[in-house]
């Protein structure tokens, strides 16, 4: 008698630890190693297409902004991909709240999504006029900018209004695959901007892939070896 609760304690011990692995596995699917990626002022890629969601932080400053998504060519050529946000006209209202603009008023949403294709190299880029005239362009990648100049900031929302954001040239990359990351722009392409890099504001996170059905084949592959050993070392027992 004292054999045969062991070996029913054994059973169960067994039968837990296949529908603990059978559980974990079905809700999680299986561990693939992590991605690689770019995610900065050197550029933006990944080993694997990668979809993002863009959310507007902010707009603020007298320009008139349309936030894109190129790709990076050979040679350095761009070619747009997509547009994200779209400022119809410069602010809410006029100069008030330092010329905020916001989604359904002065901004217009046209896409929050975008698909980054494995190994290519792409760029944000911020293009602004200024009272119906061309403002210029800034990208997310320096070396795309006038002179090379660093014209956005990584996992930063900005610093006061005229005044230079402390730090920014460490701010040069993030981990959107660790929760949103916020990209801050200094939206005046040329040298002698203020630095404050609070013009135009995004966050970006990366978006998790689903259960695969491989992860719930195994799952239930390991509950019905979980059921089988039961069966077995009751009939031994």
């Amino acid at each position: 008698m004292q054999h045969k609760n062991k070996g029913v304690q054994k059973v169960n011990k067994t039968l837990m630890i296949g529908i603990t692995a059978a559980t974990a596995t079905a809700m999680f699917g299986v561990a693939g190693p992590a991605n690689a990626f770019t995610f900065g002022t050197n550029g933006i890629s990944f080993d694997t297409d990668q979809q993002i969601n863009f959310n507007l932080v902010s707009s603020n400053g007298a320009f008139q902004s349309t936030l894109k998504i190129f790709e990076v060519l050979e040679g350095g050529a761009l070619q747009e991909q997509a547009v994200l946000y779209e400022e119809v006209r410069a602010s809410d209202d006029g100069s008030k709240n330092g010329y905020r603009a916001t989604v359904g008023n002065a901004i217009q949403m046209v896409n929050d999504t975008f698909t980054f294709l494995a190994t290519k190299v792409y760029t944000l880029g911020l293009v602004s006029t200024y009272k119906g005239n061309s403002a210029g362009t800034v990208y997310t990648t320096s070396t795309l900018n006038y002179t090379g100049l660093q014209r956005a900031v990584f996992g930063s929302t900005g610093g006061q209004e005229g005044i230079a954001l402390p730090g920014a040239s460490s701010l040069v990359a993030g981990n959107p695959f660790n929760g949103p990351v916020a990209i801050a722009f200094e939206d005046i392409k040329w040298a002698g901007a203020d630095g404050d890099f609070n013009d135009f504001v995004v966050s970006a996170e990366a978006v998790p892939e689903p259960l695969t059905m491989g992860g719930l084949a195994l799952g239930a592959a390991g509950l019905a070896a979980a059921r089988r050993a039961r069966k077995r070392r009751t009939t031994e027992a």
